[in-house]
């Protein structure tokens, strides 16, 4: 808790820096507030957006949190910046930028080879351990994750490519795959909601939006109107896949743990040992924002999101695991399923004594 609430004033500093830097040197260009151009002025702002704004970036938002792959996206974002922000007129005077933005993604480049030779060399081990699991059970998210923990520990970058690859693999490659479990009872929590329906809608309106948006940007800039295309276009792949490991993957219940995966986005592998205690769910409707730092809400959206049916208490924090290799821990778990006396009455059954 005391760390969640000492990383908000920083994350607020730095929106509060970053904004004032953006629009300052907005302000120097685009107002006659400073009055004419200061000698030296754009050397000043390429300053600010390609050295200034992606180190506080990296110290205040960065680093040991995330890794350092997306300095290169940072800096990309400075370079966009400055062509944005300062006139064409003033960085003609600097031919050597787009060079130098070749050289900066060049380097990121050859650490992204890296991370993809380390991944080849040892991918015989990971591709082994994935199909000893695999033979298990058909959570391909889940067992494509062991197999990069066990093969590729505390490789931030790994579990970044798992979260790429698993997008493509449901939204693209699972649609005549079914549900196949050979050891535990699997649950499903999505049959009984709006949750298909809720994921087709964004999907629609993501593919409308990305129609209109494209051809009236394109007249303003095309460079623009094709980054939003691409990013639309990654957005329906991410809803599919969503839509997808919603129907592939139920709660799995085992002798030893319970996996709760919702959909594509953030799962639980939960040992029953660390079940204080499950019951009916006899709270408030919605959750207010000190609860749900701690809360994993497994339940999927729905057009009209009902109360839980059930809360699970646990002994210690468990990891919950989000896209991007991103994680969060939470003492306690709300869901919903379809067949709620069966699941309770054997998640009671399988709780140690």
């Amino acid at each position: 808790m005391t760390n969640t609430v000492a990383k908000k004033p920083k994350i607020l500093l730095y929106v509060v820096l970053a904004s004032l830097i953006l629009s300052t040197n907005f302000i120097l260009y685009r107002t006659p507030v400073f009055g004419p151009l200061p000698e030296g002025a754009v050397i000043g702002s390429l300053l600010d957006l390609l050295i200034i704004l992606p180190l506080l970036t990296y110290f205040m938002i960065i680093r040991k949190r995330y890794s350092l792959k997306y300095m290169g996206i940072v800096i990309f974002a400075g370079f966009a910046a400055a062509y944005f922000i300062v006139p064409n007129q003033h960085l003609s005077d600097y031919p050597f930028l787009p060079y130098l933005l070749l050289v900066t993604e060049g380097a990121f480049l050859l650490v992204e080879l890296y991370i993809a030779y380390t991944v080849i060399t040892r991918l015989p081990k990971l591709l082994k351990e994935y199909k000893t699991l695999a033979g298990r059970n058909s959570f391909f998210l889940f067992n494509i994750r062991k197999a990069v923990e066990k093969s590729l520990p505390d490789n931030t970058a790994a579990r970044i490519l798992v979260t790429e690859f698993s997008m493509f693999h449901y939204a693209l490659f699972s649609w005549k795959k079914k549900v196949q479990i050979d050891y535990g009872m699997a649950f499903t929590y999505h049959k009984k909601t709006s949750v298909n329906a809720v994921y087709i809608m964004i999907i629609h309106a993501i593919a409308i939006e990305s129609v209109g948006l494209h051809y009236f940007l394109h007249s303003w800039n095309p460079v623009v109107s094709y980054i939003l295309l691409i990013l639309n276009i990654y957005g329906i792949l991410f809803m599919l896949a969503e839509l997808q490991a919603t129907r592939l993957t139920p709660f799995l219940l085992t002798a030893d743990h319970l996996l709760l995966q919702t959909g594509f986005s953030s799962s639980m592998h939960l040992p029953l040992s660390n079940i204080k205690e499950i019951k009916y769910y006899e709270g408030p409707e919605k959750f207010s924002r000190k609860e749900q730092r701690g809360l994993f809400d497994a339940r999927v959206p729905d057009l009209i999101q009902e109360k839980p049916m059930f809360e699970i208490l646990l002994y210690e924090p468990q990891d919950i695991h989000f896209i991007y290799g991103l994680r969060r821990k939470a003492s306690r778990i709300v869901l919903n399923v379809d067949e709620p006396d069966v699941f309770y009455h054997e998640l009671q059954r399988s709780l140690p004594e």
